[in-house]
């Protein structure tokens, strides 16, 4: 028995050591202002760092590329320069992806962009172009599904993402849009997004968003993964009018130490991430959320297995 425990201690510990000798994972993403809303990025690092499949036991370097308001689709244009995070000074999105070799690069593919076909190049013409860049770098693609509507655009615009991932073969993807929808059906009670802000996740919609990426980075069950307290944004914050009020913020500001992820964001996001605010959520509603996510996730990525046959 000795002899076993100790065969078993050197196997762990050589285990150990061959993961703190691999390099990071670069986990890249890119999108607009529901990317990186409540630091979604550096979130979603640090609840699959070591548990990624096909990435066991690696570190994850979180990074983020992109403008708030934009399709992706504009990185591809020619001459695009107005990025606001993530790339060097002259430096394109699929520079990047060239010169950084990213491991996973996750996409926000917007069901509303995807529905607007009219510009050039589309939406869906160019993530096909990122997906190609992507592999051709050594990285994945995977699909960040973002659509916080309730009308019929909506749901054609789920559709059309999905069969734009099973076309791309894509293996990796996070149905945030799908599991929001069940939940507005199932439990309207449940509010996914703050009172003052239709735009973002609120932090219900944040904490179900992280157990879809959960599940897709894993392809395990998000249950009792997610931390029941967790980081958000404030929402609808007001400027500061009075003296005292300016005072305060300038202070919270100045105190303000970014981690190595925030640094690289816009500084203007400073203001929101200087709150350092935490959420709380009842472990009901987690539990629930976190069924919803991982049920979620199956289905779809049943459809997109039985495609690979």
């Amino acid at each position: 028995m000795r002899t076993s425990l100790l065969i078993l201690a050197v196997f762990l510990l050589s285990l150990n050591r061959s993961f703190s000798g691999e390099e990071p994972l670069k986990l890249l993403f890119a999108g607009s202002s529901s990317m990186y809303w409540n630091d979604l990025p550096r979130e979603v690092a640090k609840l699959v760092e070591g548990r990624i499949s096909n990435a066991l036991g690696r570190r994850v370097i979180p990074q983020a590329v992109g403008r708030s308001g934009s399709d992706i689709r504009v990185y591809w244009a020619p001459y695009f320069n107005d990025y606001e995070y993530g790339v060097e000074p002259g430096q394109s999105f699929l520079e990047k992806i060239h010169s950084d070799r990213p491991d996973i690069v996750a996409m926000m593919t917007v069901c509303a962009f995807i529905m607007d076909e009219k510009p050039s190049p589309t939406h869906a013409a160019a993530v096909t172009t990122y997906c190609t860049a992507i592999r051709d770098a050594g990285g994945e693609p995977m699909f960040y599904e973002m659509g916080w509507g309730k009308n019929e655009n909506v749901k054609l615009g789920r559709e059309r993402i999905l069969d734009l991932a099973i076309k791309s073969k894509i293996r990796r993807f996070a149905p945030c849009s799908s599991a929001w929808a069940r939940v507005y059906q199932e439990r309207p009670d449940i509010l996914l997004q703050h009172p003052k802000d239709n735009s973002h996740p609120g932090d219900y919609g944040h904490f179900i968003n992280l157990a879809c990426f959960y599940a897709a980075l894993t392809r395990t069950d998000p249950h009792a993964q997610i931390p029941r307290t967790y980081h958000v944004w404030p929402h609808g914050i007001a400027k500061p009018t009075t003296e005292e009020e300016k005072k305060a913020e300038s202070e919270r500001l100045a105190a303000f130490i970014p981690d190595s992820y925030q640094a690289r964001m816009a500084k203007w996001m400073y203001r929101p991430m200087s709150f350092q605010q935490t959420a709380t959520i009842d472990e009901d509603t987690a539990a629930y959320l976190e069924k919803v996510a991982w049920e979620t996730w199956q289905q779809i990525d049943q459809r997109l297995n039985e495609t690979l046959k």
